[in-house]
């Protein structure tokens, strides 16, 4: 698609959107839809930024840059992913200063990216990042005896608490995060133990999924590696968010 004589490109980003505006044309939301898999799991939500951003500006897709001494192309990320933990449906909001297929313009900024950080699609969104209540969750734990492990969660999660350390920039604190995970769906196969829960994940706080292993290790004495992969972010009533 070849760019319009007006299109965001780079440094011209303000002079553009002074000329729409003046066309009358609104800004528009689009949501991009990622997975973030393999390799990628382990770079930080900064660098996953940086990242975003550097694509953008190569796809020359006609993107919002906020306004100032130092303008950067506007993205807002739904809820950041803890270092390790594979995400299969991400998403972040830009803006658009013209109107563009979205199917073609998802194709443009997937060519700019590593196959493990892959654009799925773009959409208009319906739903605000205020309505994301939680998050599904997958793990998969390798163990000679799934079946015991089971038991051992079972046993762990009937106790009255399960107390572990919760570190923040404030310090440490101990949280009861029994009821976090009272919903979970367990599924036994000859090698691994696979858990699903639904955990709270909203702006004013989420818990974080590693969390249970640490009660593993710290109450049953097992230390144990998970792949962990967010499934999907959901509202409060658990359809998913659009």
């Amino acid at each position: 698609m070849k760019p319009k004589p007006h299109q965001i490109v780079g440094k011209h980003a303000r002079d553009a959107a002074l000329l729409a505006l003046k066309e009358g044309f609104a800004l528009k939301n689009v949501r991009v839809w990622f997975q973030k898999i393999g390799t990628v799991k382990y770079i930080s939500h900064l660098d996953l930024t940086r990242c975003m951003a550097r694509a953008l500006k190569l796809s020359r897709l006609p993107v919002w840059y906020t306004e100032g001494f130092n303008p950067r192309i506007y993205m807002s990320f739904a809820m950041p992913l803890s270092l390790g933990v594979s995400g299969e449906r991400e998403c972040m909001d830009v803006r658009f200063m013209e109107d563009a297929d979205l199917t073609e313009a998802a194709s443009r900024l997937r060519t700019y990216l590593p196959e493990d950080l892959s654009i799925l699609e773009m959409t208009e969104p319906l739903m605000t990042f205020e309505s994301i209540a939680f998050a599904e969750y997958e793990f998969r734990i390798e163990a000679e005896e799934p079946s015991q492990l089971a038991e051992t969660i079972d046993r762990l999660l009937s106790s009255d608490s399960v107390l572990v350390k919760k570190h923040s920039k404030k310090g440490d604190r101990e949280v009861d995060i029994k009821p976090s995970f009272s919903n979970m769906k367990k599924s036994i196969t000859e090698e691994a133990l696979v858990l699903q829960v639904p955990l709270p994940c909203t702006l004013e706080g989420s818990v974080n999924p590693n969390l249970l292993l640490e009660a593993l290790k710290s109450h049953c004495g097992l230390d144990l590696y998970a792949q962990i992969i967010r499934k999907r972010l959901l509202t409060k009533d658990f359809s998913d968010i659009r």
